[in-house]
């Protein structure tokens, strides 16, 4: 093999430049292993992304990536250093989601690493999810606690938090994740990286540890998240190969058209900066309003929307993933040390229907009328009663996707979640700030997250209504969140993933260049 041409700072470029560079013999896959290894061992200590490292297998594979001849038809992927979200069954690592009783180590990879690796991708670790994957914070008793890079007193949020935080940090340019409830998309906004949640059932559901098995009202996707924009259409061309999906019986058949093609003359942009149930921090805001400027540049047509009654949509999907009561989740962690938010949801999770007005109540008098409202609509249903509230949220769905039609919408832009990153342990409190990514879990619609810039000195907070206290929590946040990254959610119709990332690499482009943009150049670690 040719010497390492020792080129500087590999591990901060994209997973699309890093593959290029390697096919066109401007430096060597080692070399890209060893500097990104030499970055986790450098920030992991830190952030605790990494929780099981493979990168001493990924070392040997580097070298017998340069020893071998060149592929004439390299994968999309060659040489490229990734990391994988925990719950993922990756050869030669756990998958626990935070139990302790469920070390055994995976013989094989699942389906989608496997098409990763085919493509030419290098795993060099798996990284920290929350306890049964059911927080916004990464935090669990097999691994402990991720910390945010951007400030480590800061969640990374969940649950593909630890994905988030790594690929942040500079230690991989593109990860694997999944996403039922914001779980790829509040991560990335937090931590300043971008995420992508395709349209319910582009991809396959297995090769994970799952949760909430057999739960169908809600569906979780795998998706991609990365530093660039254009890595993470990459990662969805790779992941979406027709040889690959199709040939399990829950993947549609929808070809992933690209975002080169998408003509911005042609689109017709809906936008709302507040949805009306619980307001976005000033810095989420602002980003909205110039991400409305910058598309309105690219030519396209930029309108204003009323938001979908966000109340109900809530409602609606609370009902559908606590509907057993929480046994699902009892019976995985029989036999594991327990986190004490995890085991405290849980609990609740079983309180029976008829006593939760009355406890609601309890809650109301207290002035938290937004914890509430989410304890009344969810817990343990009938047959009956799960069929019922089915039928109801999908005609909830059908309304929206009919307004869509009628506003004659092709995408729309909104805040990501209503704050920045949460300190450590506001994770619970401050579900209800996850109405803006929750919606589109419910309408499981193509949905993204792009980074875009930080929290300035004179935005913190414009709170006023502090009788909630969940809103004082979420004013404490805003308070402490100088300099934490902000994004944009973007999300689009069934299978346009090609409008949603194209719009998503506008306002990638209009952002990056600023100083206030969240790249991983500026960190402070």
């Amino acid at each position: 093999m040719d010497a390492p041409l020792h080129s500087p700072l590999l591990w901060r470029k994209s997973a699309t430049q890093i593959a290029a560079g390697v096919v066109a013999g401007d430096f060597s896959v080692t070399e890209v292993v060893e500097q990104h290894a030499q970055r986790i061992e450098k920030v992991n200590p830190q952030i605790n992304a990494i929780v099981y490292s493979l990168l001493d297998a990924a070392r040997k594979t580097a070298q017998a990536f340069d020893n071998a001849r060149r592929p004439s038809e390299p994968g999309l992927l060659h040489g490229v250093p990734i990391t994988i979200k925990e719950c993922y069954y990756v050869q030669g690592a756990p998958a626990t989601i935070g139990l302790t009783h469920k070390q055994s180590i995976s013989q094989q990879d699942g389906p989608h690493v496997q098409q990763l690796r085919s493509a030419g991708a290098i795993p060099l670790g798996v990284t920290n999810v929350p306890q049964l994957m059911i927080l916004h914070e990464t935090d669990n008793p097999v691994y402990g606690r991720t910390n945010n890079p951007w400030s480590l007193e800061h969640g990374v949020g969940g649950s593909s938090g630890g994905e988030a935080a790594i690929i942040a940090a500079g230690g991989s340019p593109l990860g694997l994740g999944s996403d039922l409830g914001g779980s790829i998309r509040l991560p990335a906004h937090f931590c300043g990286v971008h995420g992508i949640k395709p349209t319910n059932r582009r991809l396959a559901r297995v090769g994970a540890f799952a949760n909430l098995r057999g739960m169908q009202g809600v569906e979780y996707q795998t998706g991609p998240l990365a530093r660039h924009v254009e890595d993470l259409e990459l990662a969805l061309r790779v992941l979406s190969s027709p040889e690959y999906g199709w040939r399990n019986g829950d993947v549609g058949r929808a070809a992933l058209a690209p975002s080169s093609e998408v003509d911005f003359t042609q689109l017709r942009i809906g936008y709302w900066e507040d949805d009306g149930y619980f307001q976005a921090a000033p810095a989420i805001r602002r980003v909205v309003r110039e991400s409305v400027t910058a598309l309105r540049e690219c030519g396209a047509e930029v309108i204003e929307l009323p938001p979908p009654n966000v109340p109900a949509a809530l409602q609606h999907y609370f009902a559908m993933v606590s509907a057993d009561g929480g046994n699902d989740f009892r019976q995985l962690l029989k036999g594991s040390k327990q986190d004490a938010e995890v085991a405290r949801i849980v609990r609740l999770a079983k309180t029976p229907r008829w006593i939760r007005p009355l406890m609601a109540a309890m809650l109301r008098m207290r002035g938290e009328k937004k914890l509430a409202d989410l304890f009344v609509a969810a817990g343990p249903r009938s047959s009956k009663s799960l069929w019922k509230a089915t039928a109801a949220s999908l005609e909830f769905v059908a309304s929206i996707q009919q307004s869509w039609d009628d506003a004659n919408i092709d995408a729309v832009i909104t805040p990501p979640h209503a704050l920045p990153a949460f300190l450590h342990g506001m994770a619970v409190e401050l579900l209800p700030s996850a109405s803006y990514a929750l919606l589109f879990n419910l309408l499981g619609v193509p949905c993204g997250v792009v980074t875009c810039s930080q929290v300035g000195d004179n935005e913190l907070s414009d709170r006023t209504d502090l009788s909630d206290p969940v809103e004082r929590s979420a004013q404490r946040v805003e308070f402490a969140s100088r300099g934490l990254p902000v994004g944009l959610q973007v999300a689009a119709r069934p299978w346009r993933e090609d409008q949603l990332l194209a719009i998503m690499s506008k306002v990638e482009s209009y952002f990056r260049d600023r100083a206030d943009y969240p790249d991983v150049s500026r960190l402070p670690i």
